[in-house]
C-alpha cells in the first residue's frame, strides 16, 4: 500500500446505514456495500500481489467501478496507487458520500451518477472524455489501460448483470467492445457458486457454462460476512477473458440449445433433443451412448471416438452440443 495516501471513508454502523442510505419510500434495505476498510485494503493487496501490477502499469490504467456504495473499495483502489477512478453510482445517498472522498483525492476519484446495470452507460463510457482513447480491439493481449471493478448486489439483479457480462465477453459487446478487459468483482458467495459451478454439480447452470467457455477466473480474497452490509459472505474475483472463445457454434444457436439443456436437465437427452426443432432427433442416431441418460451438463458416457466424430460434423446444433460437453 502507498505510504502517502491514506483515504478513509466514513463507515456508519449497520443500523445507521440502513436508515441513512435507504432510498426514500423503499421497503428493502439499501443496496449492499463493502463496509470495512481493512477488508478492502487486504483485498486490494491480494489483488495486486496476484496480478503483479507495477506502479508504472497502474499509472496507465483507468479504473471503472460500479456500485461503489460507501466507498471502502474506492478508497482502497486510490490508496493502492490508481490515479483515475470513475465511480459509477446511481444512488444519491451513496453518491454524496463518494463526492466527499473525491474532494480528498485530488481529482483521482471521479463520481458519476451512472448505473452499471444500464447498458447505455457503456455506450457513454466510449466517449473521448472517458474511455474513448483506450479502446483497443486487439484481443491477443489484455487491454492495459482499463480495469473494470465493483460490487454486485446479492439479488436477481446482480445475477442478471453477471450473466450479461459473460455474454458480452463472448460477443464483444458493451464493456468488452472496448477490448479484452480484465475485471475484479466483489461477488456474493451464492452467486459465485453459480458463476463457477463445475460439471455434474447442482450449481452448474447456463451462466457457468458460458463463463467457462470465455474467461479464466480466480478467487483473490474472501470477506467475512460482517464486512458487507447487509451481512453476507463475498469474494473478490479476478476475471480475465480468454483471447479465443471455446464456443464453436454461432452464439444464437449455442444459447438456444444451452437454454433447453438446463431447462430440461432432469429429463433424458432423447427428450430434450426433440424440443430443439423438427428433425432434431436425427442427432440421436449419431450417438454411441444411451440417449435416455439425463442431461446434467457432465461428460460421463461420451466416448473420445464420438467426440472426434462430432468435431467433423457441420450441423450447428451438433457443434453446440459438442461445445457444451467438451469444455475442459
Amino acid at each position: 500500500m502507498s505510504s502517502i495516501r491514506s483515504l478513509v471513508p466514513k463507515i456508519p454502523s449497520m443500523a445507521t446505514w440502513n436508515k441513512a442510505f435507504r432510498i426514500k419510500g423503499a421497503l428493502k434495505v439499501p443496496r449492499c456495500t463493502l463496509a470495512d476498510s481493512l477488508t478492502a485494503e487486504n483485498g486490494f493487496k491480494k489483488l495486486k500481489d496476484y496480478t503483479k501490477w507495477s506502479q508504472a502499469e497502474m499509472d496507465q490504467m483507468t479504473v471503472v467501478e460500479i456500485n461503489p456504495g460507501l466507498g471502502a473499495w474506492t478508497s482502497a483502489l486510490y490508496n493502492g496507487g490508481f490515479n483515475k477512478i470513475y465511480s459509477l453510482e446511481p444512488t444519491v445517498p451513496y453518491l454524496k458520500q463518494l463526492e466527499v472522498l473525491a474532494e480528498q483525492s485530488q481529482g483521482a476519484i471521479i463520481p458519476l451518477k451512472k448505473d452499471g446495470y444500464d447498458w447505455q452507460t457503456y455506450v457513454e463510457l466510449k466517449d473521448p472524455e472517458y474511455l474513448g482513447p483506450y479502446i483497443n480491439p486487439d484481443w491477443s493481449q489484455v487491454n492495459p489501460n482499463i480495469l473494470f471493478t465493483g460490487t454486485l448486489p446479492k439479488s436477481s439483479k446482480g445475477e442478471q448483470l453477471l450473466a450479461q457480462f459473460a455474454t458480452c465477453i463472448v460477443n464483444k459487446m458493451a464493456l468488452h467492445s472496448m477490448g479484452r478487459i480484465q475485471m475484479a468483482l466483489w461477488i456474493p458467495d451464492q452467486l459465485y457458486q453459480k458463476f463457477t459451478g463445475p460439471p455434474g454439480t447442482n450449481a452448474r447452470c447456463k451462466m457457468s457454462v458460458v463463463t467457462e467457455a470465455c474467461a479464466d477466473i480466480e478467487v483473490i480474497y474472501s470477506a467475512e460476512p460482517g464486512a458487507v452490509y447487509p451481512y453476507a459472505p463475498y469474494h473478490l474475483v479476478h476475471i480475465v477473458p480468454i483471447p479465443k472463445m471455446k464456443i464453436k457454434a454461432e452464439w444464437d444457436v449455442f444459447e438456444y440449445v444451452l437454454k433447453h439443456i438446463f431447462v430440461m436437465q432432469k429429463q433424458p437427452l432423447s427428450k430434450m433433443v426433440r424440443t430443439l426443432g423438427p428433425g432434431a432427433d436425427i442427432i440421436l442416431k449419431r450417438l454411441d451412448f444411451d440417449p435416455s441418460i439425463a442431461v446434467d451438463g457432465n461428460k460421463e458416457g461420451i466416448s473420445e471416438e464420438l467426440l472426434l466424430k462430432w468435431r467433423t460434423l457441420g450441423n450447428s446444433l451438433l457443434l453446440t452440443i459438442l461445445t457444451i460437453y467438451t469444455l475442459p
